[in-house]
């Protein structure tokens, strides 16, 4: 056991989630499943017409990302809309230049974060808690919900992830988690990309997180925001293909 996997059991042992720590992880399961499993989720979010529903709990997160800075920040959040185009939004009130900056980098990357974080649980036992986390963060959304498509698209992604933490064995909840993180990975990708994207032809830049950036901090241009992103994106990818690839045994280099 590492230093940080003690730290990590002791913190589970203060907080009482011990008993909810799974003896099954992401390197227990057969080698062929962890490989069929990500190739699956993958597929699912780069394919166009899978992604245009797999898509939305990418944007649910997004919005959270800037929610959670917002709070963080001092503000107060009013409301989250999720639309049927997969955009999002997220309003809040306060002032301040940098709070506002803080509040709107944490879009993009969120996702990325969280895909890291869903990788990191589901090899360390901690999936049934991951997924409890990830639906009491959807309920909190689901109160500052302000369309019924956002209401209905973040009660349907809690219902399900709730059933799974509730009634999965072991193996479908580490399955869930695994797949549910390169959900968020490559969505991430997906998202920076489409973004970057839209700064190269100037064809709806206007309304990305980093050209709204770069207007709060002139200084700053909206190329610089978009790498950013891509660092904690890029470090997020890198995290999920490393513990693939220790799984499967494969070694770079």
């Amino acid at each position: 056991m590492t230093l940080a996997e003690g730290r990590w059991r002791s913190v589970g042992r203060v907080f009482g989630l011990d008993d909810y720590r799974l003896d099954e992880t992401l390197g227990s399961m057969d080698e062929a499943q962890v490989l069929v499993v990500a190739l699956l989720a993958i597929g699912l979010a780069i394919h166009r017409s899978t992604w245009n529903v797999v898509g939305y709990p990418v944007t649910i997160v997004h919005e959270i990302g800037h929610a959670l800075a917002a709070v963080v920040a001092g503000y107060r959040l009013h409301g989250i809309t999720v639309n049927s185009d997969m955009s999002g939004a997220t309003n809040f009130a306060g002032k301040g230049t940098f709070r506002v900056l803080w509040t709107m980098w944490w879009g993009y990357p969120a996702p990325a974060v969280v895909g890291a974080a869903l990788m990191w649980a589901v090899s360390d036992g901690w999936s049934r808690v991951a997924l409890w986390v990830l639906v009491g963060g959807l309920a909190l959304t689901f109160l500052f919900s302000r369309s019924w498509h956002t209401v209905g698209v973040v009660l349907a992604t809690g219902v399900l992830l709730g059933s799974v933490a509730w009634f999965g064995e072991p193996w479908a909840l580490n399955v869930v988690v695994f797949a549910f993180g390169w959900l968020m990975i490559v969505g991430a990708v997906r998202a920076w990309w489409a973004v970057s994207r839209s700064h190269m032809t100037r064809r709806g830049m206007t309304r990305s997180d980093a050209y709204l950036m770069s207007r709060r901090l002139r200084m700053l241009p909206g190329g610089f925001w978009l790498f950013t992103f891509l660092v904690v994106i890029g470090a997020a990818a890198w995290y999920g293909v490393a513990n693939l690839l220790d799984v499967l045994d494969v070694t770079l280099g």
